[in-house]
């Protein structure tokens, strides 16, 4: 741990940096409103085609951080690309945190990104709340649970919920209250978070379990679980006569009076049986033995838009991988050929988006070409978890210099964009050492 930035200096921090998104601003606002330490941010967002600058999602966990820690903020409007925020010199004992939190976004936005800027608050402070036996924390937040380019509901109570109880965080509840989609007719949705309090680690600066992912091993897959979400409207429609002349990807008799919903379980199911009969030896537990492959859930949707896809890998050392596929989330023409109605995807972009989901999760269980010479392991946790778990690694580093007791590190070529971003900022902001 080298020398951190002390707490009356400000941080400046360019928006543009590496991935230049969102993520470097809700990393940024939770370490500020934790550590009292100051930022401005510029170029919010600098990275990012089309609108720049802070989102409604964004503006939700500023305001909520800012009036629960008592700081002062200037910038805060959706479009800003400039942000300034100044916690109280007491941030560390000013914790006005309530046990009951409700936030309403406006609009369809990310409810997982909101709640990623507000977590790392709520587990610092939760044990400050009562004198006696620390409570749970409930949150509540309004707006999208299947929006673009944000962990999904289902990817957060199957994959990263699980994966923080095995890296040792608190026990974290979350609870589907209801749906709300980015994509078709305008929806909110609701998901609740219970947040346990944590067991306060005292070599930590700020209290936080010690988070070491050089630790811990991937382990063989043990057992894949499908999630899906689709409308049970019959194939067909203007492509249909294609279909029966051999033109698309979903032709076949037998699909005649299929659901899209029906299609997807049984086309991805097939499709992962497929693939997972030629994955290397090193990834499947028994390569004797056909590795089970479970539909957790379905459940129907009400719009044609409305579809989505999660594949949950289990691993024999307690670790969930995911990928899944939302429609809508690349840029899929949501219009059928010949003039058919707008926001209503054709049977073969339901089989493209199993097919892209398919090979995603694949490619997260076993892709030689991106194998490096190093000797480093692959990381315990898929590419989009990992982004996740950077700050917990940061907050929970001991102030001593026994960490060191793992030989072997993570190979960071298998770093995303996002990760490496996540640890410029806790670089920025606390002063770690990786």
């Amino acid at each position: 741990m080298s020398s951190s930035p002390t707490r009356q200096e400000r941080i400046h921090l360019d928006g543009r940096t590496l991935e230049g998104g969102g993520q470097l601003v809700r990393i940024a606002l939770a370490l500020s409103t934790i550590t009292g330490r100051p930022i401005t941010i510029d170029h919010i967002r600098g990275n990012r085609s089309g609108k720049k600058g802070l989102k409604a999602s964004h503006l939700a966990a500023i305001k909520y951080l800012a009036d629960v820690s008592g700081s002062a903020v200037s910038g805060a409007e959706v479009g800003s690309s400039s942000l300034t925020y100044q916690p109280p010199l007491d941030a560390e004992t000013s914790v006005q945190q309530n046990q009951e939190i409700n936030i309403h976004l406006p609009t369809a936005g990310s409810i997982s990104l909101v709640f990623q800027a507000l977590y790392p608050y709520l587990l610092h402070t939760a044990s400050y709340l009562s004198d006696e036996e620390p409570q749970p924390v409930r949150v509540t937040i309004t707006g999208g649970t299947n929006v673009s380019f944000s962990p999904s509901y289902d990817y957060i109570s199957q994959v990263l919920v699980p994966n923080f109880a095995r890296v040792g965080l608190p026990p974290l509840a979350v609870h589907l209250e209801k749906r709300g989609w980015a994509t078709g007719p305008f929806s909110l949705g609701k998901v609740s978070f219970v947040v346990h309090p944590m067991g306060r680690n005292q070599e930590s600066p700020y209290g936080f379990p010690r988070v070491d992912l050089d630790r811990y091993r991937r382990g063989k897959i043990t057992q894949v679980d499908i999630t899906v979400l689709a409308p049970d409207t019959l194939l067909g429609g203007s492509d249909h006569h294609d279909r029966k002349q051999g033109n698309s990807h979903a032709s076949n008799d037998r699909y005649q009076h299929t659901t899209i919903r029906q299609l997807i379980e049984y086309e991805t199911m097939r499709m992962l049986r497929t693939r997972l009969r030629k994955l290397h030896s090193s990834i499947v537990d028994d390569k004797d033995e056909t590795v089970p492959i479970n539909l957790r859930a379905s459940e129907r949707t009400h719009h044609r838009s409305h579809i989505y896809i999660l594949i949950v890998a289990h691993t024999s050392n307690g670790f969930k991988l995911g990928r899944d596929a939302l429609f809508g989330a690349h840029g899929e023409i949501c219009q059928k050929q010949g003039g058919s109605r707008r926001g209503r995807p054709t049977d073969d972009r339901a089989m493209e988006l199993i097919e892209r989901c398919v090979d995603d999760f694949v490619d997260e269980l076993y892709d030689p070409g991106r194998r490096s010479t190093s000797e480093g392991h692959r990381p315990c946790v898929d590419e989009y978890m990992r982004d996740q778990l950077v700050i917990f690694e940061a907050l929970g580093k001991s102030t001593s210099k026994d960490e060191a007791d793992v030989k072997e590190k993570e190979d960071e070529a298998y770093y995303s964009l996002h990760t490496q971003t996540a640890r410029w900022v806790c670089e920025q902001m606390l002063g770690v050492e990786w």
